[in-house]
């Protein structure tokens, strides 16, 4: 079943549509909204089951399972009559025997109404950043080491105190060793082949560098950084700020941005990444800073289903939240990240990695109230 395609030109201009899905221009990037396209749904196979709002739509009045009764026509019957006495002398005594009302059976008048209780928000936010770690970085990853203070500000303010907070990184890089690639008009020079030599899956094999193949990044001996909102100084902001700068650009050019959100949540690294993913209770927030197209070679809907899958118990991608800091010339190739952005219905504006004023935006107020609404709309597991 076809998902919607995304190829249309990246840049500023009024509200865009294509193929059902809109593109919002922003100051500074662009946002993907739901509208008439559902990536995964066919519209003509949509139904009105499920919570469907298109397709079938269900009865508009239907059967709540709820009656009144009516009273049966024996259960209010008259009891009672005339009885004669006969005498000795052949007279007799007439009496009048009492009448009642047989009150028939009782309606259970059920218990008086009680409001209902709003479900506690979500008890979790895991946010999970992906980071291009080739050799044209440097400067990138400088300002990304910028905005964590006012983001974590903004997201403490935003989320319900208590709330557990997992930040943690991985890289674009599958491959161990040299390498060499280009691009050219956002697209890689490189044959499929070579592509395709520069990807060890770690369910293949391990190429024991730190944050690759969808591996955490390990920095200040921890694998991913906790706290709670309302912490005040956690440490987050320094720990983030830092392991942006210690990642490093020692991958590989061939870079993998897709595989590596989708392998970080995939089976073959769940005991390196133990702990950080919660499932049900918790959203996850997928944020990607990369300034190349993306290779990944195994389709954006393999990775998407990584993640969904992951993600299950929640609800799968309403609880999932995604944003970055790319180059924007993905969208006009329709780029493999492109597309796989666009398979999420909570998509935030993305901005351009080579413009700093974007870093604040994507990585401010905006972000964290998302992520905040988003907690709202997931049923705590406390």
């Amino acid at each position: 079943m076809p998902r919607c395609p995304i190829a249309r030109p990246f840049g500023p201009g009024s509200d865009r549509v294509r193929f059902g899905r809109a593109l919002v221009s922003t100051g500074f990037g662009v946002a993907l909204s739901s509208l008439a396209c559902n990536p995964l749904v066919d519209p003509g196979e949509q139904s009105g089951t499920g919570g469907s709002t298109t397709g079938n739509r269900p009865d508009p009045s239907p059967s709540t399972g709820l009656s009144l009764s009516t009273a049966s026509s024996t259960g209010g019957a008259l009891t009672g009559g005339v009885s004669t006495t006969a005498m000795a002398d052949g007279t007799g005594s007439t009496t009048m025997e009492s009448t009642t009302m047989d009150p028939g059976p009782l309606m259970d008048m059920g218990a008086p109404d009680v409001p209902a209780v709003e479900p506690e928000p979500c008890n979790a936010v895991d946010i999970l950043f992906v980071i291009d770690n080739s050799l044209s970085m440097a400067d990138y990853q400088a300002q990304l080491a910028t905005p964590w203070p006012g983001f974590v500000g903004n997201l403490w303010a935003t989320l319900p105190e208590g709330t557990s907070v997992h930040a943690g990184l991985t890289t674009t890089s599958f491959f161990n060793g040299p390498c060499s690639e280009s691009t050219l008009n956002c697209v890689s020079a490189s044959t499929k082949a070579e592509i395709l030599a520069h990807y060890i899956t770690p369910d293949v094999a391990n190429t024991g560098v730190n944050g690759q193949q969808g591996r955490l990044f390990e920095w200040d001996g921890q694998r991913y950084f906790s706290a709670s909102a309302g912490d005040g100084d956690s440490g987050l902001e320094q720990w983030l700020s830092e392991a942006m700068v210690a990642i490093g650009e020692v991958g590989c050019s061939f870079e993998m941005m897709s595989a590596g959100a989708g392998y970080a949540l995939h089976p073959a690294n769940a005991g390196f990444n133990a702990g950080f993913l919660r499932d049900e209770g918790a959203v996850l927030v997928l944020v990607v800073l990369s300034d190349e197209p993306d290779k990944s070679p195994e389709g954006a809907v393999a990775y998407y289903d990584m993640i969904v899958d992951a993600k299950a118990g929640c609800g799968g991608d309403p609880c999932v939240v995604v944003t970055g800091l790319v180059d924007p010339c993905i969208e006009g190739v329709n780029d493999e990240l492109w597309q796989f952005i666009g398979l999420f219905s909570n998509v935030l504006p993305l901005g351009n990695i080579a413009v700093p004023g974007d870093y604040g935006q994507v990585l401010g107020p905006t972000l964290a109230q998302a992520i905040g609404d988003s907690c709202q709309q997931i049923p705590s597991t406390r």
